[in-house]
């Protein structure tokens, strides 16, 4: 029998794996990733490194004219190369806040219901996503009041294309939508996913991923930030709808939850519906109507120099690039593709309330034609129909309803 000092040993020796192992650094990513945002934040104070740094952080290529500017003047930023630097710290930061919220909320959650490990790897990536998209949606709103889409009327989506910049708010709000789904891909790494759930997560991530990048390079702005939030407020109602039932599942003789949970998924049935219906139409009329009264024969990109009174008198000004790709051509590609997905979206959400309606049928069948059966037996099935009824839908793929090629799910 082992001494109380060896049992102590071998437990140190398991909660501490050697530096820079694979357990070491799924361990402890959050701790290594926080240390480098840390090492790039000193450097935007030190004034050797402060040029090279600061460009992590706060949005570049501002094309607002400084020898102009006033207090009313609203700063505009176009895309470009310097976004890279931008994508790599706020990726960093996503898998910090990843860390966090999964060590201190999402663990603490899930060694209270006791769920199978299959159960807990859909709660930790409901309890991950909806954080995200309540973010988006909070964004995505004070947008809307801030730059007036809600008093400009449907034609503000396509007026003025192509915008000559985007403020500062929204320039963040596409980083961090892009580096969140960047981010998606080392976490399958950093989480552990099992095998047989790497292929959905990277394909919907994908799908995330490659639409909001579209609509980010093609400028449509505008209308895929109206599409992502009615996406995901669709999203938040099936995965709040998802964290239910497994509360539920665990708290089999809690009313309350189980009421909540069918609430919540007849809401998500509800705006699925509605929120596919809305944004068919805003794609249809943004990019069939809208947009062709300033059509272009060909894509373009409008050059221009940027007068810039913080540049030295030996270096030259920045050129500023204005993509258009208002041709008829982008413009039915896009729409066709937009919607696609939405019919593929439509046509999966179909799928599953078919295959649930077979599974309930089967086990009312089943409870039919066997009515005497054992007490213990017919509280396993009492159960599997209460799970028929309550089951989280199978991955809906996600839809980034970024303009471009239109909204996409999440997860």
């Amino acid at each position: 029998m082992p001494t109380p000092a060896a049992v102590l040993k071998k437990k140190a020796a398991a909660k501490n794996p050697p530096i820079f192992s694979h357990d070491f650094i799924i361990q402890n990513h959050g701790d290594i990733t926080s240390g480098i945002l840390m090492v790039l934040a000193v450097g935007t104070i030190l004034q050797v490194t402060s040029s090279y740094c600061t460009a992590f952080f706060g949005p570049s290529h501002n094309i607002t004219n400084l020898n102009a500017i006033d207090r009313s003047t609203v700063l505009l930023f176009n895309y470009g190369y310097k976004d890279l630097a931008m994508l790599f710290a706020y990726t960093l930061i996503c898998i910090t806040i990843h860390a966090i919220w999964q060590e201190y909320v999402l663990d603490k959650i899930y060694k209270r219901l006791h769920l199978s490990k299959s159960k807990n790897e859909k709660l930790f990536e409901s309890g991950q996503l909806i954080l995200f998209y309540i973010i988006s949606v909070l964004w995505a709103f004070m947008l809307f009041k801030d730059e007036g889409y809600l008093q400009s009327g449907l034609d503000y989506l396509w007026r003025d294309y192509p915008y000559v910049g985007m403020t500062t708010w929204t320039k963040l709000y596409f980083i961090i939508q892009i580096s969140y789904w960047l981010h998606n891909y080392p976490e399958l790494y950093l989480q552990k996913v099992r095998k047989e759930d790497i292929s959905s997560r990277i394909i919907y991530t994908s799908l995330y991923l490659i639409v909001i990048l579209y609509s980010y390079l093609t400028r449509f702005w505008r209308i895929s930030i109206i599409l992502l939030t009615i996406h995901y407020l669709i999203e938040i109602f099936y995965h709040s709808s998802r964290l239910a039932y497994f509360y539920t599942n665990a708290k089999t003789n809690s009313n309350t939850a189980k009421t909540v949970s069918k609430k919540l998924f007849q809401l998500w049935n509800c705006s699925f519906i509605f929120g596919r219906l809305v944004s068919v139409v805003l794609i249809w009329l943004t990019f069939w109507f809208g947009l062709k009264s300033s059509s272009v024969d060909s894509v373009s990109f409008l050059s221009t120099p940027l007068a810039n009174s913080n540049d030295n008198n030996d270096t030259l000004p920045e050129t500023v690039f204005i993509s258009n790709f208002n041709t008829p051509f982008v413009r039915f590609i896009t729409l066709i593709l937009s919607g696609t997905l939405q019919f593929w979206l439509v046509w999966n959400f179909i799928q599953f309330h078919m295959k649930r309606r077979r599974d309930r049928n089967n086990t009312q069948t089943t409870v039919i034609a066997s009515p005497k059966t054992p007490k213990l037996k017919q509280k396993q099935q009492d159960l599997a129909q209460s799970k028929s009824e309550n089951d989280e839908t199978t991955e809906q793929v996600a839809q980034p309803a970024a303009s471009g090629r239109g909204n996409k799910k999440g997860n």
